[in-house]
């Protein structure tokens, strides 16, 4: 996940000055459990967390201590630092002044300032493809015990929809998973890196019990998001091509 680089066309369209609409984009992007990276004044080194609590009475959003203390020292010694996730499919992005760690319900917790802007970066590189189950894409997700293979079912540049046979094991909301790889019928198997954002559980119509996660591309190199866009357009135009 990466910090983007807006021109001020994109500033004047993209950004929500409005409190209630702030604070509720916040709401959902905690109650979805995403993933949220953090990033110091370099841009560069970040760490993955998530919001845990909003609290607009104290003008305060609280965010999950990272296990890297590294990481989290870097981000408590900036001077700013900026926050991208995703909700609806959508990109989201906001900076704050200075990070503070605090206790809260108990817990080593990040606290920052409710943003007074917030980005929605709603760009067609999100669109997401709902993928064949003819021709199936094949992800084998790298649990440091073994190779999950589990099967996509939609994608986009953003990230993935997983389904996974609950007797090949199970993925953890809020776990980093490297090592992994993405088969695209056409276009190759490529190495990449996946965060799980959200786990549940669905039971087939033959009474088989499936694992579903919804997965964010972490850091994709730019020639797999390359490969991963080509094939959604090439997947698509053929569907249009089928029903005109």
């Amino acid at each position: 996940m990466k910090i983007e680089l807006l021109t001020s066309e994109d500033t004047d369209r993209y950004l929500v000055r409005h409190s209630a609409e702030i604070e509720r984009v916040l709401r959902d992007v905690m109650q979805e459990r995403a993933i949220v990276a953090a990033y110091g004044e370099n841009g560069k080194d970040f760490l993955l967390t998530s919001i845990i609590d909003v609290e607009p009475r104290h003008n305060a959003i609280y965010l999950g201590y990272g296990p890297d203390e590294r990481l989290n020292t870097q981000l408590l010694e900036a001077h700013n630092a900026t926050f991208a996730t995703t909700h609806d499919q959508v990109r989201v992005q906001f900076s704050c002044g200075r990070v503070e760690r605090v206790i809260h319900n108990h817990e080593a917790a990040f606290q920052i300032a409710i943003p007074s802007e917030l980005l929605r970066l709603q760009r067609r590189e999100y669109y997401r493809l709902v993928t064949s189950v003819v021709n199936p894409v094949k992800c084998m997700i790298n649990t440091g015990e073994d190779m999950l293979e589990a099967i996509v079912v939609d994608i986009s540049i953003g990230g993935v929809g997983i389904l996974a046979y609950q007797e090949s094991g199970e993925l953890t909301a809020g776990t980093t998973y490297h090592g992994c790889r993405i088969s695209l019928p056409g276009s190759g198997e490529f190495a990449l890196s996946l965060a799980v954002c959200t786990t549940f559980e669905i039971t087939l119509k033959n009474g088989r019990l499936t694992h579903r996660a919804g997965c964010q591309f972490i850091d994709l190199p730019p020639s797999v998001e390359t490969e991963i866009q080509r094939y959604i357009i090439r997947v698509d135009r053929e569907r249009r091509t089928r029903y005109i």
